[in-house]
């Protein structure tokens, strides 16, 4: 996947002719979308004659609550300028994979997953895909973890496997992740796993290929639960809080601020890697 070009000005027209429509008009599905199921499944990010030096980014949205403003801020407003700002920046080859997250202990669709993509047809095709399903159990927590198991075994970059350069990945939402991820749900949204999967070692296992980073939105969950503190201690300083009640555009700069930074980091580091002759693949030779 990955064919074609983010053309600004088409996106940008689109995303006002949205500014009309509520929610449930742009965001229609009231189930899964069968092409978002993951199971069994494997997204590439792959370089082409077009796309010579694919950069994979991942944005998980939880579509949990009242988690659903933030789909419909990137659609109706700041996706169109996070894709302007990054390619203005030097992430020229960008391609986007949406994901949906609720909570797997409650939700009938706790992953859902869009294909990697860079036109901006393509990649709007698949953020309105997304089913905001407005659920969540309650119960001090939300399944993103979820967005690092699809991340560490579900995906194949060439970013990474051909140049060392890991893609990045960001997980959005006002609650704590779950602890753990049970052997059988693992089997019923993957299809493959054979324990129990936990946050801490599904963290370490994305980070091999990917920069995972969390963005908390502080508002009355993340209030009631601390959600805040606990991403601190789970993911240290690539954990950002925002407030529920920043600018509309403030998201998509936040986001934009983000993938540069990464993309130029993990650049940096893979040149260095390959200076002393490491495989990309082996980075614990180091």
């Amino acid at each position: 996947m990955g064919g074609g070009s983010y053309i600004y000005d088409r996106a940008y027209a689109r995303s006002v002719n949205y500014q009309s429509q509520s929610r449930e008009q742009i965001f229609s599905n009231r189930s899964i979308d069968p092409l978002m199921v993951i199971k069994g499944k494997i997204r590439e990010s792959c370089d082409s004659e077009e796309h010579p030096n694919s950069y994979p980014i991942i944005i998980g949205l939880d579509v949990t609550g009242s988690m659903g403003q933030v789909p419909e801020n990137l659609i109706k407003d700041a996706f169109p300028e996070i894709m302007k700002t990054i390619q203005e920046k030097g992430v020229e080859h960008a391609q986007i994979c949406f994901l949906g997250i609720g909570d797997h202990y409650s939700d009938e669709a706790p992953i859902q997953v869009g294909q990697f993509e860079t036109s901006d047809e393509l990649t709007e095709k698949w953020l309105k895909a997304i089913y905001i399903e407005g659920g969540g159990g309650g119960n001090n927590g939300e399944s993103y973890l979820l967005a690092w198991y699809f991340a560490a075994f579900h995906t194949k970059i060439d970013s990474f496997e051909k140049r060392g350069i890991k893609g990045t990945l960001i997980t959005i939402g006002d609650e704590p992740c779950h602890r753990c991820i049970e052997k059988n749900v693992v089997k019923d949204l993957f299809g493959n796993g054979e324990g129990d999967a936990v946050a801490s070692e599904l963290l370490k296992e994305a980070r091999k290929k990917w920069d995972v980073y969390h963005i908390t939105i502080k508002d009355w969950a993340e209030e009631r639960y601390g959600s805040a503190s606990k991403w601190d201690s789970l993911i240290g300083g690539d954990h950002l809080a925002v407030s529920e009640s920043m600018e509309s555009d403030e998201i998509g700069k936040i986001l934009s601020a983000i993938i540069v930074s990464a993309y130029k980091k993990a650049t940096k580091n893979a040149l260095s890697s390959n200076a002393f002759g490491i495989d990309p693949s082996n980075k614990h030779q180091l």
